[in-house]
């Protein structure tokens, strides 16, 4: 199956921190979306985790799931970090869980740093994770100026701290500060890292995977559909030709709630959705419903996706549309 369209996201990691007195804010910037194809090998049913991993379990309980979704990955490369390794600049953040830094290395050439928390590993970063890094199994992977870390903080379903970084032309080894950044993140994590402070309806803390039922998913996917988290705001499904997905996520809400050029705007029980058909091959009907929004249009939502093989009738959109009126009763009251 292919994977669901990616596309360029706003960060509304703004509206989150309202209440939130110390630590770096988040400015908003553009970032592609990761997705997640379903069968993909980042499930727990991956082959390389060992079989004493207790499912869904972190190695800490520091790095738990639900604990993660409120921390502000921001946090955690604080400046005074930042400084052993460079010039920082100012943060910028596309998601919930990541946060990048466009500063300067001691040489002042150019240093790009992400951080993402949550990060879902496939079957061979967690093979290649043999180092140790903060007390935890790490991964290298460096492709010529940049470097990319991880921290595995879950082995089933594999998640981890993960740092990329970019170095300027003729800069040193870009692995060097990743990994000492890493570090330092990794045991901010462990103590008390600044959280952000959720606005009324926000559904950064809900856990997409656990919130849809089996009966939501039966029509479409038959009874036993295949369930791959991915991060920790998006779960698809999968089963009989076709792929459910949802997904909660930060972006700029437009006035017209034109998120596509084809969104049509639906009815959802007195709640108002916004949906799009794409008629390609494989055809899928995406369906945006708004959660909050501030007085910039910086806001949060949930996306409900449903896609099928050409040869499967199914009228998507519908589907969709009872996708999500199965779910938003659960989410949290706007």
């Amino acid at each position: 199956m292919p994977r669901f369209r990616a596309t360029a996201v706003v960060a509304a990691a703004a509206l989150l921190m309202a209440g939130c007195s110390t630590g770096p804010g988040l400015a908003k910037t553009n970032s592609p979306r990761r997705t997640v194809q379903a069968g993909a090998d980042a499930s727990s049913t991956d082959p390389s985790v060992k079989p004493s991993a207790q499912p869904n379990k972190p190695v800490d309980p520091a790095f738990a799931s639900e604990r993660l979704r409120l921390i502000n990955p921001c946090a955690l490369i604080e400046k005074e970090l930042l400084q052993t390794v460079g010039t920082p600049s100012k943060y910028s953040s596309s998601s919930y869980t990541r946060c990048s830094n466009y500063m300067k290395d001691k040489a002042g050439k150019t240093l790009a740093i992400t951080l993402d928390i949550g990060y879902t590993l496939s079957s061979s970063e967690v093979k290649n994770a043999t180092k140790q890094l903060a007390g935890l199994k790490s991964g290298e992977q460096k492709l010529s100026s940049s470097c990319f870390i991880t921290a595995v903080t879950q082995e089933n379903p594999a998640q981890a701290v993960r740092i990329q970084v970019s170095a300027g032309e003729g800069a040193a080894d870009p692995c060097e500060p990743g990994r000492k950044v890493l570090e330092g993140a990794v045991r901010k994590l462990k103590g008390n890292p600044q959280k952000y402070s959720p606005p009324k309806g926000s559904p950064v803390e809900v856990d997409p995977c656990t919130i849809v039922d089996k009966a939501t998913l039966a029509p479409v996917l038959g009874a036993s559909p295949r369930s791959t988290p991915f991060g920790l705001h998006q779960c698809s499904w999968s089963g009989q030709s076709a792929q459910m997905q949802l997904e909660f996520r930060t972006t700029r809400i437009p006035k017209d709630g034109k998120f596509d050029s084809k969104s049509v705007e639906v009815d959802l029980g007195g709640v108002k959705g916004y949906q799009a058909f794409k008629d390609n091959s494989f055809p899928t009907c995406e369906l945006i419903v708004v959660r909050t929004k501030d007085s910039s249009d910086a806001g949060e939502i949930a996306e409900f996706t449903v896609a099928a093989s050409k040869e499967k009738e199914l009228d998507r959109c519908q589907a969709a549309q009872t996708f999500a009126k199965a779910v938003l009763p659960s989410l949290p009251a706007a």
